[in-house]
């Protein structure tokens, strides 16, 4: 399928504006809090790439940039077990305030467990920023510092998030029917 097929059999729930508004919002706020800080920034890849582009370049924070590879998926379905393919270097978390930046906040077990890791690796506040946070009806074990949009339970893509490794480069948000 490529990509055209599949926002033919979708709909749209935000256009970039929207998406972009909401980006500008999450700056505002992670700028209130944290305008005097020294923070570490990590992007969860690959989703978070898109938003965090967007997203780094409003802070006015003194930053410093590295990133996590963590997922819990393999072939679009989630397991308990997170996989780290790459972990912030040390100097760069001890002692720090990191800033986590994720495309969705889904069940929330990826998150939880990045958290308690950087946490173990001495930091010493981790906040979380994503883009959009999916309704689910279980009760999640993370909720994140900073939301950009809510978006229904359903197979989401674009601006970051992928439909079985396509669509991460379309601007608007799309659900899957």
């Amino acid at each position: 399928m490529n990509y055209k097929e599949l926002i033919s059999e979708s709909s749209l729930i935000y256009n970039n504006k929207k998406i972009c508004d909401a980006i500008s919002s999450i700056a505002d706020q992670c700028n209130f809090l944290l305008s005097n800080e020294e923070v570490t920034i990590l992007p969860v890849m690959n989703g978070g790439l898109i938003f965090s582009g967007h997203l780094i370049p409003k802070l006015n924070c003194q930053c410093v940039l590295d990133y996590i590879h963590a997922t819990r998926y393999l072939n679009n379905r989630g397991h308990q077990t997170v996989n780290w393919i790459y972990k912030p270097k040390l100097d760069l978390i001890k002692g720090k305030v990191v800033l986590v930046l994720d495309d969705i906040l889904d069940e929330g077990i990826t998150l939880k467990t990045i958290k308690k890791n950087l946490f173990e690796m001495g930091a010493k506040k981790v906040l979380i920023a994503v883009l959009f946070d999916k309704k689910i009806e279980k009760i999640k074990p993370i909720k994140a510092d900073f939301t950009g949009l809510e978006v229904p339970n359903a197979y989401v893509y674009g601006f970051g998030l992928d439909f079985k490794g396509i669509g991460r480069n379309i601007p608007h948000l799309y659900a899957h029917k």
